[in-house]
């Protein structure tokens, strides 16, 4: 069954390797395959990476979109550390992070980062808003 995707005027998305940008009206579309997907919401570009739970998230994000290579991998064991030294109360939100991790899950690992992020905002302000 396909997925059906609407995008609002100038919203934009990731399909594959590919940022995909609405142009100024409503549009409706289905894909069929096994492409991993990312709405504007969950999209975090690399300049806006500038804290250490964003530098995880994008790592995240990398991982998902091009199936977890080992140079990521070892950048996202990096960034996590930072974090754990930056703030420690953040520990218990990056062990779901973990978790789906090292079960591939990277789509669950994004939505674990969203928490994360979430959580930082609270504690420190101005985070990205998922």
């Amino acid at each position: 069954m396909p997925l059906k995707i609407e995008l609002k005027p100038h919203e934009s998305i990731i399909i594959g390797e590919s940022l995909i940008t609405n142009d100024g009206e409503r549009t409706r579309f289905y894909i069929e395959g096994n492409v991993p997907i990312l709405r504007e919401k969950f999209i975090l570009r690399e300049k806006d990476a500038n804290t250490p739970s964003r530098r995880v998230y994008f790592i995240v994000q990398q991982m998902y979109l091009s199936g977890g290579t080992p140079e990521l991998q070892k950048l996202y064991l990096e960034y996590v550390r930072d974090l754990q030294n930056a703030a420690h109360s953040l520990i218990p939100y990056i062990a779901p992070v973990n978790e789906s991790i090292i079960h591939q899950d990277y789509y669950g690992a994004i939505k674990a980062c969203a928490k994360l992020l979430e959580k930082e905002d609270e504690l420190f302000g101005e985070s990205l808003k998922m």
